[in-house]
């Protein structure tokens, strides 16, 4: 009786005799492996990302804007919507129970000049001492916030002060910079340019969220009158007392404005974005998954067609004493072969892609960069996918070579 590693060894010498066929099929397994690795990954990397973004924010926080106006941290609201944001609305939600604080803010998207170098960016006027109370990491890397009787004082995010694609900084604390603000009058259709200067008070240490470390901050008059808001603002920090009354506060400011105002909190928004990449991911790991059934029929081809090929050779070896059992472990040899190899360079090729793929997209656009994450247990998980696949589709070739009769076998020209 032949020996189980003569069975394996006559399974290995099949597959190298067929490359071309066997690597075209070790390709499919691959390829799907590979996919779901990258996917998995760059899903991974993206969750912490955002986890990371707004977890900077403090839990017991919630933003109020006008009803479609949107929400985050100095996003510039939409100008379509009636309901204006008052220092009476700031009033009543502070009067609300359960909320600390309430802290209006101006924004405005304008340019900033500096020696020479121009950037476009988000300019946010809010009292800056209640910044501890909205991002509670937030510290300076030099300098003073600025308060809010200052007119001509500016705060700088980190990225602002050190831009990534300058060598040097593009502004450092006491330099005099300028900003640009161009607003189109749609009566007349005509463009009107503001500029007025400003001088660095302060830089914000690099707290790793985008919004906060690619914005500069001044005081809430001088925004006011640079965007030309009139007295209004585009949005409020509701800041409650614990993060377990975020609910009865935000039913609360619904009660009073009704439709009119929108509430959100970070952690919504973190919800609402993961919830996202989870459908995102599922969709790409479902085309993945498809790739791996179509390697499963690449599979079944390749030990089908083999074994018609090797009807002699396998009479030849029921005469010699090879049993069934015997014939169906060589030929699942072989199926289990492809799976092993195509599985382990799937998930390697899916590890360096992944990390490739951030090389080569832009995910690095305005600062935003992430790292893969890899779950040891998903990585284990698509290799055993992978590999029962492959075990699968090589189960009906396997069983039919184990069918066959010696005679009819011989036979067989």
């Amino acid at each position: 009786m032949t020996s189980i590693f003569e069975l394996i060894r006559l399974s290995f010498a099949a597959l190298k005799e067929r490359k071309l066929r066997s690597g075209l099929t070790i390709m499919m397994v691959i390829m799907g492996a590979a996919l779901m690795t990258s996917v998995h990954g760059l899903g991974g990397g993206m969750d912490n990302f955002f986890t990371e973004q707004f977890g900077s924010l403090g839990a017991n926080v919630l933003i109020v804007t006008p009803s479609g106006g949107g929400g985050g941290f100095g996003r510039p609201q939409s100008s379509s919507t009636t309901m204006k944001l008052t220092s009476g609305t700031v009033q009543t939600i502070e009067k609300i129970h359960g909320v600390t604080y309430a802290v209006p803010y101006v924004s405005g998207v304008a340019s900033l000049k500096s020696a020479g170098e121009e950037k476009t960016m988000s300019v946010v006027g809010i009292d800056q001492n209640k910044l501890k109370y909205i991002a509670p990491k937030i510290s300076l890397e030099s300098g003073s916030y600025v308060s809010t009787q200052d007119s001509i004082g500016i705060l700088l995010g980190y990225n602002v002060a050190h831009p990534s694609d300058l060598d040097r900084p593009f502004a450092k604390r006491g330099q005099t910079i300028s900003i640009e603000y161009t607003t189109v009058e749609t009566e007349r259709g005509t463009e009107k340019t503001e500029t007025k200067s400003f001088q660095v008070k302060g830089i914000i240490e690099e707290l790793g969220n985008l919004q906060i470390d690619n914005q500069a901050y001044i005081s809430p008059s001088a925004a006011n009158a640079l965007f030309d808001k009139g007295g209004s603002y585009n949005g409020i920090y509701a800041i409650t007392r614990d993060p377990e009354e975020n609910d009865a506060v935000e039913e609360s400011i619904r009660k009073i404005y009704g439709k009119n105002i929108g509430v959100t909190s970070p952690k919504a928004i973190t919800s609402t974005i993961q919830e996202s990449l989870g459908a995102f991911t599922g969709f790409i790991s479902a085309i993945a998954g498809v790739s791996m059934f179509v390697g499963a029929v690449g599979i079944i081809t390749t030990l089908y067609t083999s074994v018609m090929e090797r009807t002699r050779e396998i009479g030849l070896l029921k005469a010699l004493g090879c049993g069934k059992r015997n014939i169906l472990f060589m030929f699942l040899s072989e199926s289990m072969t492809i799976g092993f190899i195509g599985g382990l360079l799937g998930l390697l090729l899916g590890l360096g892609g992944a990390y490739a793929l951030i090389a080569i997209m832009p995910f690095g656009r305005g600062g935003m960069s992430f790292t893969p994450y890899f779950v040891p247990i998903n990585l284990l998980q698509i290799f055993i996918l992978s590999f029962t696949l492959s075990i699968i589709a090589g189960l009906y070739p396997a069983w039919r070579a184990s069918k066959l009769t010696p005679i009819e076998a011989l036979r067989k020209e």
